[in-house]
């Protein structure tokens, strides 16, 4: 998830990278100025083609696109890691950044105004600084989405069941379209209670278990004045079937038939929430050419690299090996382990990159001379290992 500029053991490259970082943290924060109609015309026309190729990391609220999983126990790190992994198969996985928000970040660490998503996944008790810290964030816009938590607020309360605890039952959850939905899911053995009515405005229940009382598991509410909202659940929505405290083996076959539709209710929620949940279309590997602004520099490279790789023209490193060729070739193996690099200058264009302009631009004397372009790779710190 996070590629370093380059070698780890660089402090230059890491002085670069947490300045960039900073600098992006801080136009994140940073209200822009409206510009004027003019401004904004041309700037739009700009901006559509950026737009449409998919560089949605903030959303309309400026929020920078982090999520982050509070589980009230520094030593959850098996519990983050299933919340995680469910979490990844249901959002656009290159829009968002996933962060286990730890107990002593609460109060100290900026989060507040820099995260998009809360999840609070701890059945815990919330002290009051953090629930007042958890409130802040719903101020600012924030979203928060409670998996079995004491967390509540609005007039919200949670009354303790404890036949239903640990339990398989038929719920009933109301979809974004008015429509109902059936599935079976692993209760907490809590259910939620209104015990204030002024503010039925803003409570709004999702589901109820299908049962004699009809228990409500799961609401959707919403705090202050800049789009706060959040949508809590006592049903097990954010566990895998397999890591689930099941009792009986009838109970597994319940939840594997409704595991699908487990799965919808989940992007619905995160839906509702503002997050984007289309999966992204994995780009294929492209090969990479060596570049030279310097035709001589890149005759001599090429004879020094003559000496460097073995027969076929390979030269391998511990994760990525590259393969010299000089022409590109319809049948080209590509992989994550092994690239093409096509050392034949003429044969290059790209619409992303300008060799012409990079050179008129180039004002040293050795660095940047010789250069390894790629369209598409995995890691460059993979690349350039070794």
């Amino acid at each position: 998830e996070h590629h370093h500029l380059h070698l780890s053991s660089c402090r230059e490259c890491l002085q670069l990278e947490n300045s960039t970082i900073e600098s992006v943290r801080f136009a994140s924060a940073e209200n822009i100025p409206e510009l004027s109609d003019d401004c904004n015309s041309k700037l739009e026309e700009k901006n559509d083609d950026y737009l449409e190729r998919g560089i949605k990391r903030v959303n309309l609220a400026g929020k920078p696109p982090n999520i982050l999983i509070y589980l009230g126990s520094e030593t959850a790190e098996v519990e983050f890691e299933q919340v995680k992994s469910i979490l990844q198969e249901c959002i656009d996985a290159d829009s968002y950044t996933i962060y286990q928000l730890h107990e002593e970040q609460v109060l100290k660490a900026p989060w507040v105004d820099n995260s998009l998503l809360l999840i609070v996944a701890t059945e815990k008790p919330i002290s009051e600084e953090n629930h007042k810290q958890f409130m802040k964030f719903l101020s600012k816009g924030g979203k928060i989405l409670g998996f079995s938590s004491s967390f509540t607020f609005n007039g919200i309360q949670i009354k303790r069941k404890n036949k239903l605890k640990k339990t398989v039952h038929e719920v009933v959850v109301s979809k974004m379209d008015s429509t109902e939905i059936k599935l079976n899911l692993l209760v907490s053995g809590c259910i939620f209670e209104e015990v204030m009515k002024e503010d039925t405005n803003k409570v709004k229940t999702l589901s109820r278990l299908n049962n004699a009382d009809k228990d409500i598991v799961i609401v959707h509410l919403t705090y202050g004045d800049s789009g706060g909202e959040a949508i809590l659940s006592q049903a097990h929505l954010e566990l895998d079937i397999n890591s689930m405290d099941v009792k009986t083996e009838e109970d597994f076959n319940l939840l594997k038939i409704s595991n699908s539709k487990r799965y919808e209710i989940l992007k619905e929620i995160l839906i509702s929430l503002g997050l984007r949940c289309e999966l992204s279309e994995i780009p294929m590997l492209t090969p990479s050419y060596l570049l030279s602004s310097d035709e001589d520099i890149h005759l001599a490279f090429l004879k020094w690299l003559e000496g460097s790789v073995n027969a076929e023209g390979l030269r391998a490193s511990s994760k990525v090996s590259l393969k010299f060729v000089s022409s590109c070739e319809s049948k080209m193996e590509i992989a994550p382990s092994l690239i093409p690099v096509i050392t034949d200058m003429g044969s290059f264009s790209s619409e992303h990159f300008s060799l012409k302009t990079y050179q008129e631009n180039l004002q040293t004397k050795k660095l940047g001379k010789i250069l390894l372009f790629t369209e598409v790779t995995t890691t460059t710190m993979d690349l350039l290992d070794g």
